[in-house]
């Protein structure tokens, strides 16, 4: 039973040193489409099992967590990277204690000096920003003023979509998540570079914080090392430094969000934004 209490995926998507033991299961993100498989053949692929492998490219680690809701047995599951890690390890042992009055395990929150929205903008492209706020409201318009607080007035995101939690909590998560993010793949054109095409990636990194908003959960933190057993977080925090943004935020957000006209005005004419994607 104890080597079933949790196990964490830890994705891979190249042959590099990964921390393992009976928590943490490396799995090569990605197999289906990699040529890479016979150096990492000794780790579990993404391509068994119910899966969606082929879509890693647009999904990044999200083919892990897709892989973790329909192949994964355990009493909390959790994802992390191979250069990614929760500062403190978790073992069989101690994640009773670590999940004490919290539903979520995240990643240290990361603060902007833009609103989530405008961060995902200067990432991405503003039409494929446009659309997940555009059909998120519309299929799910009781959470519209969470949403709102969130995506245009707030600048906290919890990076990296790592997590742990009961597999319970996370197979009502994940079955939100996806059957949101396949309606999505119906209206969304795919770019052919590879920082754009991460699209979904990028969608799935604020579900999960989103989601806890939603439905009032309880968020636990810690920060992110680049190694079980590092103690330097990859990300640096300080309430000087979050206060500071915080002010620079205000400024910045200080007009409220507002969208290019002439991208709707596109995406209208391309017919984007009126599909039936139920």
């Amino acid at each position: 039973m104890e080597q079933n209490k949790v196990k964490i995926l830890v994705a891979c998507h190249k042959p590099d040193t990964v921390y393992s033991d009976d928590v943490y299961v490396p799995v090569h993100v990605g197999r289906a489409l990699s040529k890479n498989t016979s150096e990492m053949s000794h780790m579990i692929g993404d391509d068994t099992g119910d899966n969606i492998s082929p879509k890693n490219p647009f999904y990044c680690e999200l083919t892990a967590q897709y892989w973790a809701w329909k192949n994964l047995k355990a009493e909390y599951v959790g994802l992390c990277h191979y250069r990614r890690y929760f500062r403190e390890k978790i073992t069989a042992q101690n994640i009773d204690r670590i999940m004490e009055n919290a539903d979520f395990l995240l990643a240290s929150h990361v603060t902007f000096e833009t609103s989530v929205c405008r961060w995902l903008i200067n990432a991405l492209i503003e039409e494929d920003i446009y659309i997940f706020a555009h059909y998120f409201k519309k299929l799910y318009p009781d959470f519209s003023d969470t949403f709102d607080s969130y995506f245009y007035q707030g600048n906290v995101i919890n990076p990296c979509n790592m997590f742990v939690c009961r597999k319970e909590l996370f197979d009502k998560f994940a079955e939100w998540q996806f059957d949101f993010l396949f309606k999505l793949e119906k209206v969304i054109k795919f770019s052919e570079y590879t920082r754009l095409k991460r699209i979904m990636g990028y969608y799935g990194e604020n579900m999960l914080r989103l989601y806890c908003l939603i439905h009032h959960l309880k968020i636990k933190e810690l920060p992110i090392v680049s190694m079980v057993g590092d103690k330097k977080p990859i990300f640096k925090h300080s309430y000087l430094r979050e206060f500071r943004t915080g002010l620079k935020f205000k400024w910045n957000n200080r007009h409220g969000m507002k969208w290019n006209e002439a991208v709707i005005t596109g995406l209208r004419i391309d017919e984007v934004l009126n599909k039936d994607i139920h």
